[in-house]
């Protein structure tokens, strides 16, 4: 008898990693469209070179959307300038990185 084995894949929903810069954030907004909350001054506590932070609810301890897939719109000051960048929640931002 011949046996044959079948793989199965099982998608896995993890979150992606995603690279942040070195340097002050100088705006921080967490939400989707008109629904957002300023979270400039949450933002900084993560925000140092090896830090990580969650994009979600917990670290800003409210939901400005429920029920809605939102995004954490960060602008720095870095040493090469401005930066904004969009991170969607489910993200974990990793701190340190530098731009182009």
């Amino acid at each position: 008898p011949v046996l044959f084995l079948v793989a199965l894949t099982i998608p896995t929903f993890s979150r992606a990693d995603e690279s942040a810069p070195p340097g002050r954030v100088v705006r921080a907004l967490y939400g989707l469209h008109n629904h957002v909350i300023d979270v400039t001054n949450i933002v900084p506590h993560y925000a140092f070179p090896g830090g990580k932070m969650d994009v979600s609810n917990k670290p800003f301890g409210f939901d400005p959307y429920k029920g809605e897939r939102k995004q954490l719109h960060v602008v720095f000051h870095t040493p090469n300038g401005r930066y904004e960048r969009d991170y969607d929640e489910g993200d974990t931002i990793r701190f340190g990185w530098r731009p182009d």
